[in-house]
């Protein structure tokens, strides 16, 4: 029975007025006998019965008028359930019911889509017969059996009571047969399944065939498929979502400048119109637009912003939220460099600045956008600096140093300093061997020259690089059309390099080579820092590598790797559902791992070092614990939805029937499969013939 108006239940309290006035009446008087009037006392005693009845009949048919006016205008009326009455014309049935938790049925209009599935769950279980018995089984994309079927009903209005909605999308095919599984264990012969859904198309696999159970024969029969649909009465389910992101340098905004670049869907029958979008970090908003979008169309909006300083930045990208807020904001976990300061030891200064051996380095490092501020010094005075105010120092074409500078240079690079060291004609093998040998990642050998510059055929002789290890954060980004910057540079002479010490094999990585196999870029770690070294010229005497399109961005890249502030692990595209693999540096033990509500989730390390981490059911930021238990910023990162899960597009009614079968199929949808029966005109009825006897009382 539900209500129209049950405020007005309380002015049933009026009824309270005939008891109350009843109760004051029944004081007695205070006898006074009188021997005159015994004649008429016992004439009393005869109609006191009659009196008694008449008295009584009145205060009920008075509280009667009072109950009955403020109910009929509470306006009380019974549902009646047509899936039930259909389901008992049937007989009884082995029921289980299976509720969407996926992500659409989070969309809320007043109530969610999932509060009205845990009503229509709850009304399934209420509904069914003593003898039905039932089950219940949540789905979402990785559903779990159902508890085998029994008449605890408690127990299964629990389960509802307790359901939430997931983040996910949810498989209803799988989920019906493994509900389907469960009616099989049942002996009953009817078999009845309730799906309760918004019937979202993402969420059905329409052409795997509908389930069935094993009839009494043992061949394959169609159950008894009820459909519940919480979305009944509304055609669309209007939704707009972020679908995509992508964050790149923004060089022309200047130093630690990004451009944030997302996708904006509506899968809503209306245009939308200055639909604001944000890049925010925490509460702060740092930059703030607004996107057209098309009805069903697609949108993309460009934001720009300039951090003011380096460093792990999370935040998010967000729209002006709809009834599905979820898809409306997506994570980042983003690192911007920080502020280097670098050290250029010119080896062969020269009066014409182009000639100078740092001149294109030094071009390079301060070009706009780039976040190094460079100190230009000759081999004597650069030499003499003091190496820790400095992030990274850069040798070029510089003799080797003598045993105080190349001590102070090993206890720069262990202490977790960058040394990038280039050649040269002033270069001497055995003296850097001797001297900085412990820290070169290969010792050198002797000068190749592949082409006199002065040779006709110098272009077709000179060398050129062959691999590249583009998986590596340092030429990462010089792949397709951005290769050729490299692949076309020329080089006349090289130093080649010692094989690989046998002692530490793996200590260093080749990054690129020549075309006969000889390293042109070698790395190693030693100890906190990096050391790389550059077979060949930085200036134009043994290459021209330094006037190709990639000199500069390459020398950029080099400071920011040899200082640890470039990104060296991928960045994680994680969805809802998925797990993420983490790769920690050396030494580094991991304590936990947060969700953005601050649970903790399940990480597993594996044979390689590597940390798995899920699989993860919630979107946002997840944050990494160190073994200190503070946090590890580096290794945070971001999960995104399922864009297909903002697609609210429905199946249609006709088309689940035609799957699921026509002669197997009821349909529950709401109010219009409920019918009323008002039930206030019989209470004013009641209520004028209550007054109309109690006149009829009084005048008799």
């Amino acid at each position: 029975m539900t209500f129209g108006n049950p405020w007005m239940l309380l002015g049933a309290l009026g009824a309270l007025i005939p008891v109350l006035v009843h109760l004051f009446d029944r004081r007695r008087p205070r006898p006074h006998p009188f021997p005159t009037m015994a004649f008429v006392l016992r004439s009393q005693k005869r109609t006191a019965s009659r009196l008694k009845l008449k008295r009584l009949l009145l205060y009920a048919l008075r509280t009667l008028v009072l109950l009955a006016i403020p109910l009929a205008l509470a306006r009380p009326e019974l549902r009646q359930d047509a899936a039930a009455a259909a389901a008992a014309a049937k007989g009884p049935a082995a029921t289980a019911v299976v509720l969407d938790a996926s992500l659409s049925m989070r969309w809320t209009e007043g109530t969610s889509l999932f509060e009205r599935g845990r009503d229509e769950a709850r009304d399934a279980l209420s509904d069914l017969l003593p003898e039905e018995p039932s089950t219940v089984l949540l789905c979402t994309a990785t559903p779990s059996a159902p508890p085998p079927l029994g008449f605890d009903r408690a127990r299964l209005r629990g389960m509802i009571d307790e359901a939430k909605p997931t983040y996910g999308p949810a498989d209803l095919g799988r989920c019906m047969d493994l509900a389907a599984r469960a009616l099989e264990e049942n002996p009953m012969p009817g078999k009845r399944l309730v799906l309760i859904s918004d019937m979202a198309a993402s969420a059905f696999r329409l052409e795997a065939p509908p389930p069935t159970v094993k009839g009494p024969t043992g061949a394959a029969v169609r159950p008894e498929v009820v459909l519940r649909n919480v979305a009944e009465g509304r055609e669309v389910l209007p939704n707009h979502a972020l679908v995509d992101l992508k964050v790149e340098p923004a060089l022309q905004a200047g130093p630690r400048a990004f451009q944030f670049t997302f996708t904006v869907k509506n899968h809503g029958p209306e245009a939308l119109k200055d639909l604001e979008a944000a890049v925010r970090t925490g509460e702060t908003v740092l930059a703030k637009g607004f996107v057209d979008v098309p009805a069903n169309g697609t949108a993309q909006k460009t934001l720009t912003v300039r951090f003011a300083q380096g460093g792990t930045v999370e935040g998010s990208v967000t729209l002006a939220p709809d009834a599905l807020p979820e898809d409306d904001r997506r994570g980042f976990v983003l690192p911007v460099p920080r502020a280097l300061k670098a050290l250029v030891v010119n080896g062969a200064p020269h009066a014409t600045r182009y000639r100078d051996e740092a001149f294109f380095v030094e071009a390079a490092l301060s070009a706009p956008g780039s976040p190094v501020e460079v100190s230009v010094r000759d081999t004597e005075a650069g030499l003499r600096e003091d190496f820790s105010t400095y992030d990274v120092v850069l040798l070029l074409n510089v003799p080797a140093p003598g045993p105080d500078e190349a001590q102070r240079l090993a206890a720069f690079v262990e202490a977790g300093g960058g040394l990038f060291v280039s050649m040269g004609d002033r270069v001497d093998p055995e003296a850097y061997n001797s001297r900085l040998g412990a820290l070169l990642p290969r010792p050198l050998r002797l000068v190749r020259t592949s082409a006199e510059r002065e040779d006709p055929d110098a272009e077709t002789k000179s060398a050129k690089l062959a691999k590249m290890e583009v998986e590596h954060p340092l030429f990462a980004p010089f792949t397709g059309r951005a290769e050729e910057g490299l692949v076309g540079a020329r080089f006349y002479r090289y130093m080649l390099l010692e094989a690989d010490s046998p002692s530490t094999p793996g200590a260093t990585q080749v990054l690129a080579t020549y075309e006969d196999g000889a390293p042109a870029v070698a790395v190693a770690r030693r100890g906190k820092g990096r050391v790389a070294l550059f077979t060949s010229t930085v200036d134009r005497d043994w290459s021209d590598f330094s006037i190709r399109t990639s000199f500069l961005p390459l020398m950029q890249r080099f400071a920011a790797y040899l200082t640890g502030s470039l990104e060296e692990r991928q960045e994680q595209r994680v969805r809802v559902g998925e797990s993420a693999v983490l790769r920690p540096e050396t030494g580094q033990t991991l304590a936990g791992v947060r969700s953005p509500e601050g649970t903790e989730v399940p990480v597993k390390t594996q044979q390689d070092g590597a940390v798995s981490v899920g699989p993860l059911a919630e979107p946002g930021t997840y944050t990494v614990l160190g073994a200190d238990g503070k946090a590890l910023p580096a290794l945070a990162f971001a999960v995104t939805l399922d864009p297909a899960e903002s697609d609210l597009t429905r199946v249609p009614e006709e088309t689940l029937t035609a799957y699921f079968g026509e002669e197997t199929v009821t349909t529950s949808s709401g109010e219009a499969e409920r019918p009323k029966v008002p039930l206030w005109t019989w209470l004013i009825v009641a209520a004028c013939a209550a007054f109309f006897l109690e006149g009829t009382l009084l005048r008799n």
